[in-house]
Formats: C-alpha cells, structure tokens, sequence
C-alpha cells in the first residue's frame, strides 16, 4: 500500500498542478494507494505521525515543497518504509541535492517501476537545551539566509515569479531587501574539540547538500554524508560586497572571497550574544543557542 501525503497549496497551488497530472497516468489508478491532503502547516508532519502505526503502508510518497517533506520527515518514524518525493513547490532543492530532475509524471512511473534506492541521512537540530530534536533535509542557516527567507515568504511577487518559473528571482529580490537591514551577529562556535568567537558574522549554514534558495549552490562544498555536515561562514562584510557575493553564489564562485569560510564538521553548537533569525529548510524562526550534527539512521529515499 503507498501513502500519498499531498500539499496541493505548496508552490503556491503548483503542487497541486502535478497531483493532477499524476492522476492522469495509467499506473496512478493500477497501485492500492491511500492519498492525504494537508490543509495548512503541521498537517504533514501529523499525518506522517499517524499513518507510521499503520503495517500496511509499504512506501510514502510526498507530493509538495521542501516544507512539506520537512514535516514528514520529522513525523514518520517507521524508518524501514522508504520515503519517495515529487516535487512541487517553489524551490524544490531537496530534489536538486538528490539529483531528481525528471518531470513529475515520469518520475511517479519510475517510483512505481523501477525505482532507484539511495540513503540519505537528515541533519539534526536541537534548539536551547531542553527543546526535542528536529530533522531538516536542506539546511539549517542563521543571519542573513534567514532574513532573506522571511522576506521571501512575505513578498508578494511570489506567487507571480513561482508561476513564472523563476523561482530564483524570488530570493534575489528578498536578499537585495534584507541586506539593508540586516544586523550583523556574534556568534560563539564549538565542534570538533575547538571553541570560536566570530564578531560580525552575516551567516553561518549547515547543509547536507549545496542546495538552497530555489536550487542556488549556496554551500558549494556539501556532499550527502553519513557523518559529516559541511558548514558555510560569512565573516565580517561590506553590505555593497555582499550583493556582489550572492551574484558570485549563482555561479558557485563566492567560496573564494576571503570573508567565505567553508568547514565540514561532525556536530556544531552555536551560541548568539542575542536573539537572532533562522531558518530551517524555509521553516522560520529565534534562537539563541542551536545544536546541530547528522542523524545516524539513513532514510531510504526511491526516486
């Protein structure tokens, strides 16, 4: 049995564009198949939850954005099922960072057929001390990345450049935004037996993939790993230098600015002198203390 958990509003009603085109197909109408519609945030997350007691379900198919898998990832828990992911939304990096690039149609009938079985391990995030674990695909990303994302979400040429297929021009517009008023951080570093203080940071972005802001290589050093998450600091910076860093990010040239620091650690803690802005795969939120290091339990994805 496969469990289809649907965001038909994600992508600002794309997701549910490709849904219909999926039932189109032959095969969609051939499998013994229960399909889930979200209504709003949270619902993937507590469907996954439910439907993970449920013996029957062989396979899960997530047809919406990065947020939505977000939510079923972070709520299945039966981790022999695999887990299957059409794209739908607006950035659509998870399936950039897996190498997914067929139409919807094609890759529901290769899901179906003949899938191809790859491991991919979620990074994990704990924010302050006492709060539960939480998985993210993409990336989690303090300071500016953040920023950008709030202003993104709010923007409302959104729905205008998503049905353009310019989903890219999204975040430039919010990051040329957020850079006039963004606060620079200080933020305090351990990992690896090492203790940092960085002064004036604009970002720092633990990734498990390069992926990020609609299919920009933002970490550009990041490969899919059992152990190791691949970090991104943006050190002290001039607000004229970091518009010409994001244009140096969509051809994947920033890593060589000197103010561009690239690590690739086993876990990371990071401590802010005060309250700041992030992001967790588009997921907005404060901290002041974060956790972050990779999940030991590889997810099977079939795509």
């Amino acid at each position: 049995m496969y469990l289809l958990i649907v965001n038909s509003n994600a992508g600002d009603g794309n997701a549910g564009k490709v849904f219909e085109r999926i039932q189109k197909t032959n095969s969609f109408h051939n499998v013994k198949r229960i399909t889930v519609f979200t209504n709003k945030s949270t619902d993937a997350e507590k469907i996954a939850e439910n439907y993970s007691k449920n013996t029957s379900i062989k396979h899960v198919i997530v047809i919406g954005g990065d947020g939505t898998l977000h939510e079923v990832m972070n709520g299945w828990s039966n981790e022999a099922v695999p887990v299957s992911f059409i794209p739908g939304g607006s950035g659509n990096d998870f399936a950039k960072g897996i190498d997914q690039h067929l139409k919807a149609e094609k890759q529901w009938e290769k899901i179906i057929s003949n899938p191809t079985k790859e491991s991919y391990w979620n990074g994990l995030y704990q924010l302050e001390e006492k709060n539960q674990e939480k998985k993210f695909i993409n990336s989690i990303g303090m300071g500016i990345d953040a920023k950008t994302t709030e202003v993104a979400n709010q923007s409302r040429f959104k729905v205008l450049f998503n049905y353009l297929g310019l989903g890219k021009l999204i975040y430039l517009t919010a990051f040329i935004q957020a850079v006039w008023s963004f606060q620079p951080m200080t933020i305090r570093l351990q990992y690896d037996g090492k203790r940092r203080t960085i002064q004036n940071a604009w970002m720092i972005t633990a990734a498990n993939h390069p992926y990020s802001g609609g299919g920009l290589k933002l970490v550009p050093h990041a490969k899919i790993s059992s152990e190791q998450l691949s970090i991104l600091i943006i050190h002290q910076i001039s607000r004229k230098k970091v518009l010409m860093l994001f244009l140096l990010v969509i051809f994947g040239q920033h890593r060589f600015l000197k103010e561009v620091e690239l690590l690739k650690v086993k876990e990371i803690t990071i401590q802010a002198d005060a309250l700041v802005s992030y992001q967790a795969d588009g997921e907005i939120g404060q901290l002041k203390t974060c956790r972050i290091k990779k999940e030991k339990q590889a997810v099977h994805i079939y795509k």
